[in-house]
């Protein structure tokens, strides 16, 4: 009982609680992975066709680049497939 006065007093004030904060973060890191992902697959669906020296060199340099941005901030260009 005390508890859902807690968290019934804690929704009144606006706020949300450890365990829904903590849920909220799984989704948004799923979702975050999803697009992280999609990119990297979009990025070699751009690359068919290349030699195999080629293709892992530029899919390399892409990982280090997403790396890049997460480690330094989102700040820095987007890499795309496109570029």
């Amino acid at each position: 009982m005390k508890k859902k006065i807690k968290t019934w007093l804690i929704h009144l004030l606006g706020g949300v609680t450890v365990a829904e904060s903590r849920k909220k973060g799984e989704k948004l890191f799923d979702f975050g992975m999803q697009g992280a992902c999609i990119d990297i697959r979009d990025y070699a669906d751009s690359l068919y066709g290349k030699p195999a020296d080629e293709w892992s060199e530029l899919m390399y340099e892409f990982i280090c680049g997403l790396q890049e941005r997460l480690t330094h901030g989102a700040d820095k260009e987007r890499p795309t497939a496109h570029s």
